[in-house]
């Protein structure tokens, strides 16, 4: 078979490549840098050009691009997608619903919502190739990035007190509640449930008569708001709890001037300094946005991949496919958070037992081989 293998700047490309030509699989590259992952003229002649030319069996990329699918469509060709991004950042979803569409998604919640849409939504957990992240991992690294915990990702500072400031103290109130009532559940995700369309409309009502430009609130647009405000809250109280006890570092696109105590990083490559973060670090913290309902997130996947200690959140795929507390390490809340953190910290061989298994895990059953087998060739 030969497949068409659509890339952008995603993460897994190396990992997928590799994978390809151990399968046997002849593919062609075609690299295409989206503005607009919905409207690109010159996107779809160039596309539509290659696949005509390559009698191409499948093309495939990393998350769903809608002018694939439209290119695809109508050239009767399957597409094959592998999403790893929650939830799906595409105004409309109509194209989801194409006849071409294989739509693999890591996060089986998420899976689910879209099958009921009417989509070929099927659920596939992530990947690791732990050579390649090997291959970057150092003596110097370890010592340059060595701490207690670290902390790669968006601190998910939003525009939620913009949004809110045209509103009443009753509306402020019940947003507010939604958001506190999402940072008491793990595990859960509940703030579709509490956006009801009355809620809505009332917001929208407030919101006509203070914006002159007829602004009006979606309610995706809602539910992804409050979700990464949610996250964003954790995330800063997490990072303000464990810098005042141990070394906390941060790698991030931006900086929260009230921790004071976290050593702020800096951005971080995701193939060259990454992995030696994982390996260095003496725990790994994961904390995911409130919209993966179920899956488990790339950077779970990544750091035990690296042979690093992960402390993650509960997600319910992770009790599926992990043991935990012997291949990773799970918090129930912000005062387990430290409680684990501290434990770990002290007993260093327990935990880097539990980093060991881990990376035995991934390696044995989150290959890209074999997803890529499952998606490609079955």
């Amino acid at each position: 078979m030969k497949i068409l293998f659509f890339q952008w700047h995603s993460f897994m490309n190396p990992g997928i490549k590799r994978a390809l030509s151990e399968l046997n699989i002849e593919y062609d590259v075609f690299f295409y840098d989206f503005h607009d992952w919905e409207e690109d003229a010159p996107f779809l002649e160039k596309f539509r050009k290659q696949v005509r030319s390559g009698r191409y069996e499948s093309v495939f990329s990393v998350n769903y691009a809608p002018l694939i699918s439209q290119v695809c469509e109508k050239e009767g060709i399957r597409y094959v997608s592998w999403v790893y991004d929650s939830p799906l950042h595409i105004r409309n979803l109509e194209t989801l619903k194409n006849s071409c569409n294989e739509i693999y998604f890591f996060d089986r919640g998420q899976a689910e919502i879209y099958r009921a849409m009417g989509a070929d939504a099927r659920h596939m957990p992530l990947a690791v190739d732990v050579k390649i992240f090997g291959e970057a991992i150092t003596p110097k690294g370890q010592k340059e990035y060595g701490t207690d915990v670290s902390l790669l990702g968006k601190l998910y500072q939003t525009e939620y007190q913009y949004f809110i400031k045209p509103l009443d103290r009753y509306m402020r109130g019940y947003l507010e509640g939604i958001i506190q009532s999402q940072l008491k559940i793990y595990g859960g995700y509940l703030i579709p449930e509490l956006v009801t369309d009355e809620l809505l409309e009332k917001l929208n009502q407030q919101y006509r008569k203070a914006a002159a430009d007829g602004f009006q609130m979606g309610r995706r647009e809602l539910e992804f708001l409050l979700a990464c405000e949610t996250t964003g809250r954790e995330r800063y109280l997490a990072l303000a709890l464990l810098s005042k006890y141990f070394r906390v570092d941060l790698y991030s696109n931006n900086q929260d001037e009230r921790l004071k105590e976290v050593h702020y990083r800096g951005t971080a490559d995701y193939d060259t300094q990454m992995p030696q973060i994982f390996a260095a670090s003496r725990i790994n913290l994961n904390i995911s946005l409130k919209t993966i309902r179920t899956g488990i997130p790339l950077r779970v996947i990544d750091v035990m991949g690296c042979g690093g200690f992960v402390l993650t959140n509960y997600q319910p795929e992770l009790a599926e496919y992990f043991s935990i507390g012997e291949e990773c390490a799970v918090y129930e809340n912000i005062e387990d958070l430290y409680q684990k953190a501290a434990y770990y910290l002290e007993h260093e061989e327990e935990r880097k037992k539990i980093a060991v298994a881990g990376y035995e895990r991934v390696k044995r059953d989150f290959t890209f081989q074999e997803r890529l087998r499952k998606m490609l060739l079955s």
